[in-house]
Order: structure tokens, then C-alpha cells, then sequence
């Protein structure tokens, strides 16, 4: 079986997902739509693929097995609902929606139907992550204490991004992989703790949403973990520290990767796990839940995908009311 898969939406994020799906095997993108014809014109052209007039278009062929939603935040929970219940699967890029009443309806939806859902989490697919989860799991750092993280975004490409209402500022739109990826690690956040603000970016300061902030979250466990993230102090990839009674383990994707390069006319370079193998490994993973190749379990549920949205809303609040949020 081969999984014919349709894009929605044709931005930056798409194309991460579509040059991963040259390495997918049993799952090919057959078909895209973006409201910008000139975009979805480009996509095509570059990925060999149709164009569709729209998602509604999309959920009547029946030529496609799936969606993959690489759409703005803020229509992400609507698109989701209306796939499944045209009994796509789906493939939703992060966040699962902007706000806790969308995701339950999401929650919701996913358990009335049959179809797979999986969210855009690459973290729990990119090495060594699962490596760590596994040490955690198998006590060799002893009893969790404490974690810090360091997450470097992407300068946003659109405006949206900055926009409480549609992208959400930098805690939505990027800390939300680090609130899935701590609370697999730790456990869910108890209680939330947040400064920052927006002190470079001009769509930040125009939306009043941050572009920097550091986030203090308390497990449930008693694990603390705070996470600086930022849109303007680095470009790309992260950090991530964990600290137990019998010792400590350090992922650093900055500086540290798998395998280095030295070319005479560019100097040294190092390939990316998290574009790399992350989107790889977390498209390869859907297409074989798909298939029935795989059980599902190292993906975020639609509810672990909730409370990682939920986290961050309450890292949003904290900073809005400078005070400590329980999630």
C-alpha cells in the first residue's frame, strides 16, 4: 500500500515536511493548495505534484489517503475536524490549535473517528531525544531533579506568527515542541512561570507578543525545568540538559551534531538532526501507523498534544499577569 498524501498549505513548514518525503517510503505527496496561487504554483512545480482548489476539493478525492496541515495556527483544530470526519488521516503541524476549547474539540473528534492523527512533535524522533527518554525511563540519572533548555527559533517569515489570534508569538508557535518534549520526559507541568517580552522583533512589539522569554516549569514529579526560547539570540536548533540523584545527560544541537564536514569554499558545516531525522523519522512514523507498521506509541496523543498547548497558553498567561499559572 502507498499513501497518498495531500498538503495544505505551502509555506516554509511545508516544504520541510515535503523534502522529508523524498525519504519516506510507502507515502508520497501527491497533491497541494495554498490560497496563494502563485506559492501552490511554486510547491507544485518543485515536488512534482497537482494542485487542488481548496481543502474542501482535497477531502472528496478519493484518490487521498491523508492531509498533511501546514496551515496558520489558527485553523489548524477546524482543518483537522473537518479531515477526519471526511475520513482522511491527518498529519497536523504544531500547535494543535491556539486555544484549550479547539483542542478538546480536536481531543473529541479524534476518538470518534478511526482515522490516525498525528501532530508535528520531530523532537521525539530526532537523536539522541529517545535515547534520553529511555535513559530517564531506565534510572540511569537516578531520580529527575532539575532541566534547563535553550530553544532557538526561526526569525517568523510572516506576520501572522507575531499575532496573538493567529500564530500566537514565540511561547505558541515554538516553545510548544519543548512543552510536549519536557512533559515526555518529566511528566505533566504542574505549575507554570514566565518573563520576557518583545525587545527586538518589530511584529512582536507591534502585536505585543514576546520574541524572548524564559519559562519555569514545576512537574507534577517535582522536576524543574526552565526554558529560555527566542526568535533573535541564535538561528535554529537547541539545547537541553537533565540533571538526577545519580547524574546528568546534555543534548546540544548547536554546536554538536552527528557528523561534521570541512569543504574548502565554505569552511566547516554539520548536517541538522531536527530537519534531518526529525521530519524524516516523524513522516516515516505517520505513514507506518498508517500502514499498520508501527503501534503509535512514540507519537504525542491528541491529548498529550493538548497539554503541551496547554502548557504554553499558561507560560502566555504568566507572562501577561506576571504571575505563577497552573496549566
Amino acid at each position: 500500500m502507498t499513501v497518498n498524501v495531500a498538503v495544505v498549505g505551502t509555506g516554509r513548514i511545508a516544504r520541510v515536511h515535503a523534502e522529508a518525503y523524498r525519504h519516506v517510503s510507502g507515502a508520497r505527496l501527491t497533491t497541494c493548495t495554498d490560497p496563494n496561487t502563485a506559492a501552490a504554483e511554486a510547491f507544485a512545480k518543485d515536488y512534482g505534484l497537482r494542485i487542488s482548489d481548496g481543502l474542501d476539493k482535497i477531502l472528496q478525492d478519493d484518490t487521498i489517503d491523508a492531509v498533511l496541515l501546514a496551515s496558520p495556527n489558527a485553523v489548524h483544530a477546524d482543518q483537522t475536524i473537518q479531515a477526519l470526519r471526511a475520513g482522511k488521516h491527518v498529519f497536523c503541524q504544531k500547535p494543535i490549535s491556539l486555544t484549550l476549547a479547539d483542542a478538546d474539540r480536536v481531543v473529541e473528534a479524534a476518538a470518534d473517528s478511526d482515522r490516525i492523527l498525528q501532530h508535528g512533535f520531530m523532537l521525539r524522533f530526532t537523536p539522541p531525544l529517545p535515547g534520553l527518554k529511555q535513559r530517564l525511563a531506565d534510572g540511569e540519572l537516578g531520580d529527575p531533579i532539575a532541566a534547563r533548555a535553550a530553544v532557538f527559533g526561526w526569525e517568523p517569515t510572516n506576520d501572522w506568527f507575531y499575532d496573538p489570534a493567529q500564530g500566537g508569538g514565540v511561547i505558541l508557535d515554538t516553545l510548544v515542541h519543548f512543552g510536549d518534549l519536557v512533559q515526555w520526559l518529566f511528566g505533566p507541568a504542574a505549575t507554570v512561570y514566565t518573563a520576557g517580552g518583545a525587545y527586538v522583533l518589530e511584529g512582536a512589539k507591534r502585536h505585543r507578543s514576546p520574541d524572548n522569554a524564559t519559562v519555569t516549569v514545576t512537574h507534577e514529579t517535582g522536576v524543574v525545568t526552565s526554558m529560555y526560547v527566542t526568535w533573535t539570540a541564535g538561528h535554529g536548533n537547541f539545547t537541553i540538559e537533565a540533571y538526577g540523584s545519580k547524574g546528568g545527560a546534555a543534548v546540544d544541537l548547536v554546536h554538536a551534531q552527528a557528523m561534521r564536514t570541512f569543504e574548502k569554499a565554505h569552511g566547516w558545516a554539520y548536517p541538522d538532526l531536527v530537519w534531518d531525522y526529525g521530519y524524516r523519522g516523524e513522516q516515516q512514523y505517520f505513514a507506518d501507523r498508517i500502514t499498520g507498521r508501527v503501534d503509535g506509541t512514540q507519537a504525542a496523543t491528541p491529548r498529550q498534544a493538548r497539554d503541551a498547548l496547554a502548557l504554553v497558553l499558561a507560560a502566555q498567561r504568566s507572562l501577561d499577569e506576571g504571575t505563577v499559572v497552573k496549566p
